[in-house]
């Protein structure tokens, strides 16, 4: 396995293994209760969204991908070297020339050249417009809302005291593929860029997700609670941080397997 950048051709697989493996995380059920009523929307909605991150400059958007040497017992079709099975999406937070460099990482002539055309300069739109002309029949607004509110009321309360982080913004794994450490080098990578700028990283936790964030030396910070008003489901998750430690770490991962792809993200 290694660690690349996500590009667009990866945005069917990546909304694929999205849709497929959140289903025994307890966030999933709550903010698309409907989900197996409309898989056609929960699917399309995903893919859209995963684009926008994509193409986002402040976020950091990786995959883990199999090499031809992995084994893998007993998968029909059998899959082949640089299937994605795990993605994380990191995002940049502060104003300081570290995460500026950051950003602009980006702007690379491609990416320059899709934005122009239709990817980056568009998606925030694209999303827009669709949200507005179609109603989006496997979620629950009220509670994307209120998760919305309690995001930044977290943010405020719990990260006061900072103004240069990583935030953790997603991480999934290929649900065949877990416990074979591919999360945990996801999570490293963003971890040891924080330490080699020396900001903490943070991350909005459900209970699934939080046993591997403290494994990765994560602390909570509280333990959110998101109801809406009139229903009786609510959502229990936990704020967590993880503080810069004083070594640097080494990408030397992800260096040696970047070939500068077409379109980096």
């Amino acid at each position: 396995m290694h660690i690349r950048l996500a590009t667009t051709r990866d945005l069917h697989r990546l909304a694929q293994i999205t849709v497929t493996s959140l289903v025994d995380d307890p966030a999933f059920d709550y903010m698309w209760p409907k989900r197996h009523e409309f898989p056609e929307d929960n699917f399309f909605f995903w893919q859209l969204q995963l684009k926008q991150w994509l193409y986002d400059p402040k976020k950091t958007f990786l995959v883990m991908v199999l090499d031809a040497q992995d084994p893998t017992p007993g998968e029909k079709p059998v899959l082949v070297a640089d299937t994605i099975i795990s993605y994380i999406i990191w995002e940049r937070l502060g104003h300081s020339s570290a995460a500026r460099h950051r950003w602009a990482e980006k702007d690379t002539w491609h990416n320059l050249l899709d934005s122009a055309f239709t990817l980056r300069g568009t998606a925030w739109a694209e999303a827009w417009s669709i949200s507005r002309k179609y109603e989006r029949r496997d979620a629950d607004t009220k509670r994307l809302a209120a998760i919305a509110e309690a995001s930044g009321n977290d943010r405020r309360e719990c990260f006061a005291d900072v103004s240069e982080m990583w935030n953790l913004e997603l991480l999934v794994t290929d649900r065949r593929f877990r416990r074979r450490g591919a999360a945990t080098r996801l999570i490293e990578w963003g971890t040891a860029e924080a330490d080699s700028e020396g900001v903490c990283c943070g991350v909005a936790a459900s209970g699934m997700g939080a046993r591997v964030y403290r494994a990765c030396a994560f602390e909570r910070l509280k333990t959110g609670v998101v109801q809406v008003h009139g229903q009786s489901e609510m959502l229990q998750y936990e704020v967590m941080r993880r503080a810069a430690r004083t070594a640097a770490g080494s990408h030397d991962e992800y260096d040696n397997h970047n070939d500068g792809g077409t379109d980096e993200a």
